[in-house]
């Protein structure tokens, strides 16, 4: 596989975006990628850039300070995984669940760390 370069740190900090999205802009989000009803959409692409941050550090397209809130961001989204928590995950959920304003709370905060 290929390093990755400048445009997969893009992407995550976009992903990290999206998940400090309202609930329904994040609902047009994952119907424009044809995602819904399904939000898991929203912790996949931040896992996937989430695996490629200590690259995008070493390299400086990402500041090592932006490493705690991204890890609470990710503790976040995974407690909400799993069996017992599978009505999370459906775009109705995204308004409607705390536990969701907590990812949009984490994210906004990972968000002012990557401007």
């Amino acid at each position: 596989m290929d390093e990755p370069g400048p445009r997969f740190a893009v992407s995550f900090a976009r992903s990290v975006a999206v998940l400090a999205l309202e609930a329904d802009a994040q609902v047009a989000w994952l119907e424009k990628l044809g995602a819904a009803p399904s939000a898991d959409e929203l912790a996949l692409e931040f896992d996937d850039g989430l695996r490629l941050a200590p690259i995008f550090v070493q390299r400086g397209w990402l500041n090592d300070t932006v490493m705690p809130a991204l890890t609470r961001l990710d503790d976040q989204l995974g407690a909400m995984s799993g069996e017992p928590n599978a009505d999370l995950w459906h775009v109705d959920a995204l308004a409607d669940r705390a536990e969701w304003d907590r990812v949009r709370t984490l994210a906004r905060a990972a968000l002012i760390r990557l401007a």
